[in-house]
């Protein structure tokens, strides 16, 4: 898989008043049918410009590269491919629903009822989450 910005140490500050999920939020794919937890954000798509032009029409990519992306951990029981890197357009935010992944524990402390509490390390990446 190609590195993905979201996955970056650059720090997300000031947050993007475009960037409507947090980091830790539960979030549901509203075409692929699976649940997924955030674990990282850019405000406009920061994939190589090979992954942009694999995943969207060379025509549009500079439209679809211009909504917020979002890196998500999908819930293994609904996807064999268990990370996305998704547009906005396409997510809901879910309430009370966790997910299983087998990496949870390296990115959340636990579950709240409501979200995912990240750890320290994305605390500081996305400070205003």
């Amino acid at each position: 898989m190609d590195i993905l910005q979201a996955e970056s140490m650059t720090i997300r500050s000031p947050r993007g008043k475009n960037v409507h999920f947090r980091v830790g939020q539960v979030i549901r794919h509203k075409l692929g049918n699976y649940n997924g937890v955030i674990i990282g954000w850019d405000a406009e798509a920061k994939a190589p410009q090979s992954w942009l032009y694999k995943h969207y029409p060379r025509e549009d990519v500079s439209f679809y590269s211009s909504h917020p992306h979002y890196l998500i951990l999908v819930d293994e029981r609904d996807r064999i491919k268990t990370r996305m890197y998704e547009r906005q357009p396409f997510l809901v935010a879910m309430k009370n629903t966790k997910i299983v992944h087998k990496s949870i524990d390296a990115y959340f402390d636990g579950f709240d009822g409501a979200q995912y509490i990240p750890k320290e390390s994305l605390r500081n990446l996305y400070p205003d989450d």
